[in-house]
């Protein structure tokens, strides 16, 4: 990489960042931050500590953007092609993270590297006085910061490569892996990441047990090639072949306010909740951290069912919204309605609920968020002096089922 101008300061702009080699659109922020936990060790007899034990490595990565759409949700699961999403997509989605940062010229000085993080939780927002918003909190073990690029290449294997058992790296101009430290998360592995798709299932691969990467010839040697599989390889280069262009999304709404995101209440039938000022949406996938026996990589894996919880403030009106959530129809006759009533009714009925993300060019649908099984948990009325009546009601998923579609 070439060695940055002087730098006094710098914006936020000049971080461009990707998820899964795909770039990030309308983020509005994104943090990254990581922690090793150290123990003091100290021994009977000696008036000193003896030292330091550290364990692996704890990352974060909150992620948020502007809600435009489902495009973010393909990246991160992987699933680039679909339409719709379950929460199981997502957790056992593995994340890879580069962040690339330019000086104030615009010339790349370094490279910010996060593998196979796992997302732990996700966000929904939406509020008449903002634009909806979609947030995720992804958990790894590893950050490492590169004087150079991190370089995602795919390829695809061929008739001759079975023959050969090899094939070469897909690189451009100068582009070589770098070998990685004795001593880092990579264990000196010239390759930072490696996965193989057959039939639609991917494979992550170890270099030395799965595959062999000769740096003379750029070649990655295996055993069970097959005509078609793809092969991604991510690496550490000093150099790159084309310069980097990062493109921005100009189809994409720049934001989508809160008019244009509907949110309501029932699955046949839909009844829109009305005077509505903010919902939320949250999900957390309780991803356990696994660690292991003679390695620095720790496994990821759901620590069970998926907590589905969220919250909508409306303004006071008529009693038709408790109408609705007592007794599940908003022309209902009855006159009395104990909060008691509302996560009695969600327990035995399937109350859904949709919040939807339409196109504020031609009202199209760009996402529909839909819990089938809300059971309403609390219901409060706020009031302060000069202020607006209002109602705010917290629920709950029945099941932990949640559906996301661009339809």
């Amino acid at each position: 990489m070439p060695t940055p101008t002087f730098i006094s300061a710098l914006k936020s702009d000049r971080c461009i960042h990707y998820i899964n080699n795909t770039l990030i659109n309308r983020a509005q922020s994104i943090d990254v931050s990581a922690n090793v936990p150290n123990e003091v060790i100290d021994e009977l007899g000696n008036s000193s500590h003896s030292g330091v034990s550290s364990a692996p490595a704890e990352v974060s990565l909150n992620i948020s953007v502007f809600d435009t759409g489902i495009d973010l949700s393909r990246s991160i699961t992987g699933k680039t092609a679909a339409t719709n999403f379950a929460l199981g997509d997502f957790a056992n989605a593995q994340v890879d993270y580069v962040g690339l940062v330019r000086d104030n010229t615009g010339n790349f000085f370094r490279s910010v590297y996060v593998r196979s993080a796992c997302v732990n939780s996700i966000n929904y927002g939406y509020d008449t006085a903002g634009n909806a918003v979609e947030a995720y909190g992804l958990t790894g073990d590893n950050l490492t910061v590169f004087d150079g690029y991190v370089l995602t290449k795919t390829y695809t294997i061929t008739a001759a490569d079975v023959t050969n058992g090899y094939f070469a790296l897909p690189v451009t101009g100068a582009e070589a892996p770098v070998q990685t430290k004795n001593n880092s998360y990579f264990s000196g592995a010239y390759l930072l990441r490696v996965t193989k798709n057959a039939g639609g299932v991917s494979t992550n691969l170890m270099e030395g047990n799965d595959y062999t990467y000769t740096p003379a010839t750029k070649r990655i040697a295996a055993s069970g090639l097959a005509a078609g599989q793809v092969w991604t390889v991510v690496f550490y280069s000093a150099q790159i072949g084309t310069p980097i262009n990062p493109v921005f999304n100009a189809a994409l709404p720049a934001a989508v306010r809160g008019e244009f995101t509907p949110v309501s209440i029932g699955l046949s039938s839909k009844t829109l909740i009305p005077r509505l000022q903010s919902a939320k949406i949250g999900i957390s996938l309780a991803q356990k951290r696994v660690p292991q026996l003679g390695s620095r990589q720790v496994l990821f894996a759901p620590g069970g069912a998926p907590s589905v919880a969220g919250s909508f403030s409306v303004l006071m009106n008529d009693l038709a919204l408790r109408k609705l959530l007592t007794y599940g129809s908003s022309d209902s006759t009855e006159t009395q309605f104990g909060i008691e009533q509302m996560p009695a009714y969600g327990a035995q009925n399937n109350l859904g609920l949709e919040a939807v993300i339409k196109s504020p060019v031609d009202n199209s649908i760009l996402k529909r968020i839909t819990i089938p099984d809300i059971v309403v948990a609390s219901g409060g009325m706020p009031t302060t002096v000069n202020g607006t009546l209002a109602e705010t009601f917290t629920w709950t998923g029945r099941t932990g089922t949640m559906t996301i579609a661009n339809n």
